[in-house]
C-alpha cells in the first residue's frame, strides 16, 4: 500500500513537473518571440525599403559581395528562379542591410541585388535562406577561419560602401542647368525669357527663347523668338563622371520667326522699357547647334550654334507699323523712285541676320561629392552677328522692304577682334537657396544675367541687363537694355 502510494505520488508530481517544464518553455519563447519584437520593432520600417527612394537607401549599411564561389552562387539563385539574365551582372552583386541594433553583433539583410535584380527579404527567406546567413555572418561561411569574438562576422570577401550623409533635395545632384534639370522626370519652366518643357525621361527638351542672348540682343531687342527641340545624342557611361555630365552629346534643331513686340511701349505694361529698332527678317531662320562633351574628360568640350536665315531676302511685302526704322540720309534708290508723290520712304530697317558661335567650354564643381553646391561654367570662342539695311517705303499704299537698287545702305558684321571675340563665365550657387550669376561678352556687348528664389525653389526672380561696349553705337543698338521676369520651376 506503501508502494503504491509512493508511486501515485512520485507520478503525480512527474506530471507537475512536466507540466511546469512545458509552460516555463512556454513563457521563455513568448519571452524571447516579445524580446525579439521589441528589438526589431525601431526597424520595422525597412520592411517597405522596396518603395522608398533610392537616395534614402545609400544611408543604409551596404557591401559589395567579391568573394568567386558566393557571386557564382548568388548569380545561379537569381537565375534558378526566373531572374532575366539581361539584368543580372555577376559583378554587380551588392547587400542592403539594416543598422545594426545595439551589441548585436549580425546584419538583417534587407536587399539582395545582383546587377539590376533584387530580391526582398521574404524572397531571401524562401530562395537564398543558407546564403543569406552567410552575408549577414549568422552562419560561418570560411570553416578555415574563426572570426575573433566582437570582430565583423562576415568571413567572405566584401567591399564596404560607405553610407552617405543625408542632403537636402536641392544639393543632392551636380546638375550644369538649374532652370533645365536633367535629374527630374518632369520639368517645366516659365519666364519672359523662355519656357522650357522637359520630356519624361526621354532627355528630350522643347524650349521656346525670347530674344538672341548669343549676341547680347537679350529678350525681344532681337526682334525674334526661336523654339527648338534638343534631343541627346550619346550618354555618359563612365560612373565617375555621368551624375554630372549625363549626356556626352546634346543636339538642338528648331527655327526662329520675327515678333513685333517692343517697337513702341507708350502705354503698354512696358512702358519703363526702352523701344526697339532692330528687326527679325519676314523669311525666318533655322536653328541648329550642339554641345559635345569630351569623353576622356566629359567636363570639356565644344559647342556650336548657328542661325541661318530661309533666303536671300531682297524685297518684301510687309505690314506697316511691324518694324522698327531710323532715318538715313544715304540711303536712296539708283532708278530715281522716290521723288515722286507714288513712293514715300519711311526709312531704314535694320534686319539681323546670320548669326552663330564656336566655342570651347568647361563645367567645373567645387564642393564634396555629395553636395556639389558650387558650379562654374566657361566658354570661349569666336561670335558672328551681321545685320543689314533695308529701305522701307509705301507705295500705292502697300509697304516693301528694299535692298536691289538701293544705294546707301549698310552691312554690319565683324571688322575687328572684339567684334569676333566671345566669352561667357556662369556661377550657381546651389547650397539653401540656388542663386545663379554669369556675365557674357559678345559682339562687343556686356550681358549681364542673375537669378534668385522668392519662395522656396519653384518661384525665382530674374534680371538681364546689357550695354554696349564699342565707342560707336550703332543706330539700332540700345546702349542700356534692362529687364526683370519672374520664373516658375515646377519638377517632379
Amino acid at each position: 500500500m506503501y508502494s503504491k502510494n509512493c508511486k501515485t505520488e512520485r507520478n503525480i508530481n512527474m506530471k507537475k513537473i512536466t507540466s511546469l517544464i512545458i509552460v516555463s518553455i512556454l513563457m521563455i519563447a513568448g519571452a524571447t518571440y516579445t524580446s525579439n519584437a521589441q528589438a526589431s520593432g525601431d526597424y520595422d520600417y525597412v520592411d517597405s525599403l522596396m518603395t522608398i527612394d533610392y537616395e534614402l537607401r545609400k544611408m543604409f549599411p551596404r557591401w559589395k559581395v567579391c568573394e568567386p564561389d558566393l557571386q557564382f552562387q548568388i548569380y545561379q539563385a537569381f537565375s534558378i528562379y526566373g531572374y532575366s539574365k539581361d539584368e543580372l551582372n555577376i559583378e554587380e552583386i551588392e547587400v542592403l542591410a539594416s543598422p545594426k541594433p545595439p551589441r548585436e553583433r549580425n546584419y538583417e539583410i534587407l536587399l539582395l541585388s545582383c546587377g539590376d535584380a533584387t530580391m526582398n527579404p521574404q524572397e531571401i527567406d524562401q530562395n537564398i535562406k543558407t546564403i543569406s546567413k552567410y552575408l549577414s555572418g549568422d552562419k560561418n561561411y570560411n570553416r578555415f577561419e574563426r572570426p575573433t569574438p566582437g570582430a565583423d562576422p562576415r568571413t567572405y570577401c566584401y567591399i564596404e560602401v560607405p553610407p552617405e550623409v543625408p542632403v537636402k533635395p536641392s544639393e543632392a545632384t551636380a546638375i550644369q542647368d538649374y532652370l533645365r534639370p536633367e535629374d527630374k522626370i518632369q520639368a517645366i519652366t516659365l519666364s519672359l525669357f523662355e519656357q522650357s518643357l522637359k520630356v519624361g525621361e526621354t532627355g528630350f527638351w522643347l524650349n521656346n527663347k525670347v530674344g538672341t542672348d548669343e549676341v547680347g540682343y537679350h529678350f525681344w531687342s532681337a526682334g525674334e523668338s526661336k523654339m527648338t527641340l534638343q534631343r541627346p545624342l550619346m550618354n555618359n557611361t563612365d560612373p565617375e563622371t555621368r551624375e554630372y555630365v549625363p549626356r556626352l552629346i546634346n543636339a538642338y534643331l528648331g527655327g526662329a520667326y520675327r515678333h513685333s513686340s517692343g517697337i513702341d511701349n507708350e502705354g503698354t505694361a512696358f512702358s519703363w522699357v526702352s523701344n526697339r529698332i532692330l528687326n527679325s527678317g519676314p523669311d525666318g531662320k533655322i536653328v541648329a547647334g550642339f554641345d559635345v562633351h569630351m569623353p576622356f574628360h566629359p567636363q570639356f568640350g565644344i559647342g556650336l550654334n548657328l542661325e541661318l536665315p530661309f533666303s536671300d531676302l531682297r524685297t518684301e511685302a510687309v505690314a506697316p507699323g511691324d518694324y522698327g526704322t531710323y532715318a538715313n540720309t544715304d540711303a536712296s534708290f539708283t532708278d530715281g523712285r522716290g521723288g515722286n508723290d507714288d513712293v514715300d520712304v519711311l526709312g531704314v530697317a535694320p534686319l539681323l541676320r546670320e548669326t552663330g558661335q564656336a566655342t570651347l567650354f568647361y563645367n567645373w564643381w567645387l564642393g564634396s561629392d555629395n553636395t556639389p553646391s558650387h558650379y562654374f561654367r566657361f566658354d570661349v570662342g569666336a561670335s558672328y552677328a551681321q545685320v543689314d539695311e533695308y529701305l522701307m517705303y509705301e507705295e500705292n499704299f502697300s509697304y516693301t522692304l528694299e535692298r536691289n537698287g538701293v544705294s546707301g545702305l549698310q552691312t554690319y558684321k565683324p571688322d575687328s577682334f572684339g567684334d569676333w571675340f566671345y566669352f561667357r563665365a556662369q556661377y550657381r550657387n546651389q547650397q539653401a537657396f540656388p542663386f545663379s550669376l554669369s556675365m557674357q561678352i559678345s559682339n562687343q556687348i556686356l550681358l549681364a544675367q542673375a537669378y534668385m528664389p522668392i519662395f522656396g525653389n519653384w518661384f525665382l526672380l530674374e534680371g538681364r541687363f546689357s550695354t554696349i561696349l564699342r565707342d560707336e553705337i550703332r543706330p539700332f543698338e540700345i546702349q542700356n537694355f534692362f529687364m526683370i521676369s519672374p520664373v516658375l520651376r515646377i519638377t517632379i
